[in-house]
């Protein structure tokens, strides 16, 4: 009679939903003393700085994007769109008067994921970079990290770690250059809402992390540089190592034709952002690894 059905998959299903609307329903919604989101393009070192500010005995960061851990807000690899948010922009969109998420629900859902005993939570997500004026409104007092990296070096590493689910060769380098141009260009123009932003540079966290960290700290109002060892190896992203500026590895990956089409569609904001344009017939991996 039951040949041919799946009732024990819907069965296990339905007690897994229930079991996890039950939690939701008896937990408290989150309220910590800060809500800190580290935002910015994927591959700039949102990552790492997590895992840095995580290792804080005042700091509860949640274990992985806060987009995973909640049904209320857009994932991108349920989408397809692995490190593409800007390919639908409509749908992560968010600003102070759009509705939609379930405010209180979310806030149960992460909270269920955070310490609460700590007073400063921490979430890092970089689609996040599309609504930091909506979570500005619900999640107060909010502060933003922004993290900035080369945009050559985001774009080759969009290009190599993403996943596409209807794309078999992956991201052509133009978008992977394209993400990166509009998640910045959207983090500039939200930032002059916003009433706590921190920008700070992948480059600058590598090579002086405890100026940057201590630069951090200060926006945060904790300590930092007496609690964190910075000689530690850091796990981002099936990678653990010390914290170090891998852009050269990712400079070296790129092709003339990759460097044409990342300048075609980044020049302006690779200036705004004092990096080095680069000439595609002398491509130079140390030039790009540094900035003006």
């Amino acid at each position: 009679m039951f040949k041919g059905t799946r009732w024990k998959s819907v069965i296990r299903s339905c007690a897994g939903n229930v079991h996890r609307e039950l939690k939701i329903s008896l937990a408290r919604p989150a309220s910590p003393e800060k809500w800190v989101f580290i935002v910015g393009c994927y591959n700039s070192g949102t990552t790492l700085l997590r895992q840095v500010l995580a290792s804080h005995s005042l700091i509860s960061a949640l274990p992985e994007e806060g987009q995973y851990l909640t049904d209320q807000l857009p994932s991108d690899h349920e989408l397809g769109l692995s490190r593409m948010w800007v390919e639908r922009e409509d749908l992560y969109r968010l600003n102070e008067t759009s509705e939609g998420p379930d405010i209180q629900r979310l806030k149960k859902e992460w909270g269920s994921r955070l310490d609460r005993s700590k007073p400063i939570f921490l979430d890092q997500t970089p689609a996040n970079s599309a609504r930091t004026r909506w979570l500005q409104r619900h999640f107060a007092p909010a502060y933003f990290i922004a993290v900035v990296r080369n945009g050559y070096a985001v774009a080759e590493g969009i290009r190599r770690k993403a996943q596409p689910v209807h794309r078999r060769n992956g991201w052509p380098i133009e978008m992977a250059a394209r993400q990166w141009r509009r998640s910045n260009e959207i983090l500039l123009n939200e930032s002059k809402s916003l009433d706590r932003i921190l920008w700070v540079t992948y480059e600058q966290l590598c090579e002086e992390p405890h100026r940057v960290l201590n630069e951090v700290a200060q926006f945060l109002g904790i300590d930092i540089a007496k609690e964190l060892d910075l000689t530690s190896a850091w796990s981002v992203h099936e990678r653990s190592q010390a914290i170090q500026n891998l852009n050269a590895d990712s400079l070296r990956r790129l092709t003339s034709d990759d460097i044409k089409a990342i300048n075609d569609e980044c020049v302006q904001m690779l200036q705004h952002f004092n990096y080095p344009v680069l000439d595609p017939s002398r491509l130079s991996a140390s030039d790009a690894n540094s900035k003006e």
